[in-house]
């Protein structure tokens, strides 16, 4: 086939996904997606130079998309209060919402996660794109006065990892979205000196937009 190279690259990648969806990362081999994507060793190695560098780009691709999806969140978010807990709900749908999950739990997998160990800049990129946009939103609290963030980096990477921990480990909630969310809260609002008033404000709008329920005659 003959593709240009942007869609050349892409075909490459999604066939990837779908290898690893059927026989996991330790089973892919490049043949297989080379087969998959009806694509020629030639096509592989101009965009890649190994089966490692093709899961890189993987993860970077799903990481910059789930970025974009954070900041559409954050962008129609009532205030940094708002804009926080749309940063988590948002977050939160990569580990509990199903077709998300699904995807995040191929591309965490031990398999994925053992090779990923050796290419440590990578994974401090990840982490770095998905807590990028709470920075925006720690910084303009802190400046509002809303909540105290002085030191926005370093709070949004461990606002994550708190996140992370809450919807994947074992100890904490990777089964009930709605405890991991309470789990992440109690942590969250007082580390932040997050007020009462301004949470209680933001579960009123939220309430607010709810659509109600007709009730029969």
């Amino acid at each position: 086939r003959h593709l240009d190279d942007e869609t050349e690259r892409r075909t490459i990648m999604d066939a990837a996904v779908r290898v690893m969806a059927r026989n996991g990362y330790g089973q892919m081999a490049v043949g297989d997606v080379l087969a998959e994507a009806q694509l020629s060793t030639t096509s592989f190695y101009r965009h890649f130079h190994s089966k490692d560098a093709l899961l890189a780009a993987v993860i970077r691709r799903d990481g910059e998309s789930a970025q974009r999806t954070l900041q559409r969140a954050i962008a129609v978010a009532g205030g940094p209060v708002a804009a926080l807990q749309a940063w988590l709900d948002g977050l939160l749908d990569h580990f509990y919402e199903p077709r998300r999950a699904a995807r995040t739990a191929l591309c965490t997998s031990p398999e994925v996660l053992s090779a990923l160990r050796m290419n440590s800049e990578l994974m401090e990129e990840m982490r770095s794109i998905l807590s990028e946009p709470l920075v925006k939103v720690l910084r303009a609290g802190h400046r509002a006065g809303v909540l105290r963030s002085p030191k926005p980096e370093a709070d949004a990477v461990s606002l994550f990892a708190l996140v992370s921990s809450a919807a994947t480990s074992p100890r904490g909630y990777p089964r009930d979205r709605k405890r991991a969310r309470a789990h992440v809260l109690r942590f969250a609002w007082p580390a932040l000196a997050v007020s009462s008033d301004a949470a209680r404000s933001v579960k009123s709008s939220q309430r607010s937009r709810q659509p109600r329920k007709e009730h029969a005659s």
